[in-house]
């Protein structure tokens, strides 16, 4: 048997101190302000996907530091804004939460559930 080599690995819990000597970003000042401009981007995007459903809407629920956005359309839209596979909701999610990320939150955006017909 020949000689193998071992690679080490240390796992180390992060804290508050280490996570601002990492780069993370600390929360924005003006995060209210943000978080307001995200949902009006969600809100026009989803209207630009379904311009003809009535009743597309965005309520925001604020945590600590993650920003839940809960949208609200007719099941007749739903297939738009889920888009194929999952495309688009994804496309969605990733921006805002490239937005929410640069100012130092979360962002998760929440869809309605409409069960299929038998």
């Amino acid at each position: 048997m020949g000689a193998e080599s071992v690679k080490v690995i240390k796992v180390v819990r992060s804290s508050s101190a280490a996570k601002a000597e990492s780069g993370a970003a600390p929360l924005s000042d003006n995060i209210t302000e943000i978080r307001e401009k995200a949902r009006e981007f969600l809100l026009s995007a989803l209207n630009m996907l379904a311009p003809e459903a009535e009743g597309i809407g965005v309520d925001v629920v604020v945590g600590e530091k993650t920003t839940q956005y809960i949208v609200s359309c007719p099941k007749e839209a739903i297939g738009r804004v889920i888009g194929q596979r999952g495309a688009t909701i994804m496309s969605l999610r990733q921006v805002l939460g490239a937005i929410m990320g640069a100012a130092g939150a979360r962002a998760v955006i929440e869809i309605p559930y409409y069960p299929a017909e038998k």
